[in-house]
């Protein structure tokens, strides 16, 4: 939702870039809290209960689909060790 490519390096975000990001995170937050959070592959919590977040996630998961925004193909790449889904595109 930032806009911001994964692979640039902290320091090189600005102060405004900053802002957005929280701006954002605190709004898909809001929106996972109320769908009871992502449940990714065969996890159950305790209580039997599974999220539904995991329909509202734009990139995650679909590496050589087409980007919400531009349509270009979506990648997936590591970044700290993690699995990554972008678009080189709309996040320059």
């Amino acid at each position: 939702m930032s806009k911001i490519n994964p692979l640039r390096k902290g320091s090189d975000i600005s102060l405004e870039e900053c802002d957005t990001i929280i701006k954002n995170t605190r709004i898909v937050l809001e929106k996972a809290i109320k769908l009871g959070g992502t449940t990714i592959k065969s996890f159950t919590s305790s209580e039997g209960v599974h999220g539904l977040f995991q329909n509202e996630l734009l990139v995650h998961g679909k590496a050589g689909e087409e980007c919400p925004e531009c349509k270009n193909t979506l990648l997936k790449t590591k970044v700290g060790g993690r699995g990554t889904h972008f678009c080189d595109i709309c996040q320059k």
